[in-house]
């Protein structure tokens, strides 16, 4: 088959050959997101390959790896980053990409990538799982996690999170904690927030929203007066009663205790707590922070490991999403 050239990549995507260079070149500046998607499909379909990437591939040379982060700034994913370098160390490239949480960065690194012609891709914690740039992807090339999509296209890893925080509300429960709440940055559809709080309503069974404490973003000061209020109200009101709570990740349980100690609060003698994540700072304060411990490195090396076998046997086949165990880690918090 004669080598298609960018002007019948042009021609079939019905764009001008300057938009599908400045796409190669990734000026996408002047080009919407539609347009760029729209693009990065055409050239995927065809199995453009401009230049030199092209004779790499001829040669079955390329062994570049993409990794898409949607913040690199997380400890999660830095300690994931080390299990994905473990397993493509040998004999392989690779390019990291940092969205900053950002859904359109997010879709300019994918196109990216793409554009560099990348054997595989592996997303870490995407900003929008059901990002449309996603439907331009193959399962054949590509892994997913910690986010899940709505409706699963790629091969996906993630952890048990729903039992787990079900294992450890009840466990708070046993203790004696009259009324638990469920501590998270706003659940606005995002997999693991939601997959957390089903696991908490299953073991506490209150009415959905009457025991959920949202935490604003960084630099939202109104909602943060908004949740500090909430959480000084609860203290003031609990009379009696045994007080919990259970925040969603590490980042949600730094805000709740610096909520609880500029009001003079201290676990866990006014109130009990224990948090999804666990990092090595938790093991050195007093009391010790019960946690859900997920291996992240583990999780690193199982998406890589996955990808290199699809990339090997060249077929990715029907999406799975591979599971995980944590471990319930109790300490003296509650």
């Amino acid at each position: 088959m004669e080598k298609l050239t960018i002007n019948d990549i042009a021609k079939l995507a019905g764009v001008s050959t300057a938009t599908v260079s400045n796409f190669l070149n990734h000026n996408y500046g002047k080009m919407s997101a539609k347009t760029r998607a729209h693009v990065a499909k055409i050239i995927t379909e065809h199995n453009y390959h401009p230049n030199s990437v092209a004779r790499d591939l001829a040669k079955n040379d390329n062994k570049t790896i993409g990794v898409s982060i949607a913040d690199i700034t997380n400890p999660f994913s830095a300690t994931v980053l080390s299990g994905i370098s473990a397993v493509f160390k040998a004999g392989y490239r690779m390019i990291f990409t940092n969205a900053d949480n950002d859904q359109d960065t997010e879709t300019s690194n994918i196109l990216r990538l793409q554009a560099q012609n990348v054997a595989g891709i592996i997303i870490i914690d995407p900003v929008n799982p059901d990002n449309p740039i996603y439907q331009t992807l193959s399962n054949n090339d590509i892994v997913m996690f910690d986010r899940q999509m709505e409706t699963l296209t790629f091969d996906s890893v993630a952890t048990n999170d729903t039992e787990a925080v079900e294992e450890m509300t009840k466990r708070m429960m046993i203790a004696g904690y009259d009324e638990l709440y469920f501590v998270s940055w706003p659940l606005e559809k995002v997999s693991t927030r939601i997959k957390r709080y089903q696991g908490f309503l299953r073991a506490i069974r209150y009415p959905d929203g009457t025991h959920l404490i949202p935490v604003p973003y960084p630099g939202q000061s109104e909602s943060l007066v908004t949740f500090q209020t909430q959480i000084k109200r609860i203290m003031e009101q609990r009379g009696n009663k045994k007080v919990g709570f259970f925040t969603m990740n590490a980042s949600v349980f730094v805000q709740l205790l610096q909520t609880m100690q500029h009001n003079n609060y201290t676990y866990p003698t006014d109130y009990g707590v224990a948090t999804y994540e666990e990092f090595d700072w938790m093991t050195v304060m007093r009391p010790g922070i019960s946690c859900i411990r997920q291996d992240s490195r583990r999780i690193g090396t199982d998406a890589a490991k996955l990808l290199k076998k699809k990339l090997e046997t060249k077929e990715g086949g029907v999406p799975t999403t591979h599971i995980i165990p944590t471990t319930l880690i109790i300490r003296d918090s509650f």
